[in-house]
């Protein structure tokens, strides 16, 4: 059964998911001494916001060019922690650690479960140092209705 949400009622869900995946990216930041604790943070990162269980999800990350395209969980877990040695080239994105993380909207645009956001998103480090990085965030809405990220693209701005 298809529910049809209202542009405000998908605003609320992505700004809910983005908001949660910050979430997720600081506190596995903040475990980094404990590799136990980070792991079970990514893979409920892995599990709670992306859609492995209903399609194939398409991640380009932003430090990334050896493997600039991934689309595994190990592949996703090697570059938000660099547990598993499956991409040779990741350091653990998300155990910086980020201070805070900000989304900032250019567009959310939708068509029935398929939802696009794109826009800045700035990560701010423990030297209190912001970076700017471009993002386009795909998601799908579940059997629950909530968002599942199917596509994430993420990129430092050209100079």
């Amino acid at each position: 059964m298809m529910i049809n949400y209202s542009q405000i009622e998908i605003k609320k869900k992505v700004l809910s998911a983005q908001k949660s995946w910050a979430d997720y990216i600081i506190k596995i930041g903040e475990y980094k001494s404990d590799n136990k604790k980070i792991i079970e943070l990514a893979n409920q990162l892995i599990e709670d916001l992306y859609a492995f269980k209903t399609t194939k999800v398409l991640f380009k990350p932003t430090k990334a060019s050896v493997v600039p395209f991934r689309s595994t969980k190990d592949e996703f877990i090697s570059y938000f922690i660099a547990s598993n040695d499956v991409c040779a080239e990741d350091k653990g994105f998300a155990l910086e650690p980020w201070k805070s993380i900000e989304f900032e909207n250019y567009s959310i645009t939708n068509s029935e479960k398929n939802i696009i956001a794109v826009g800045n998103y700035f990560f701010e480090n423990s030297n209190s140092q912001q970076i700017k990085v471009e993002y386009t965030f795909g998601y799908i809405i579940d059997e629950m209705g909530k968002l599942k990220i199917n596509l994430h693209h993420s990129s430092i701005p050209f100079k």
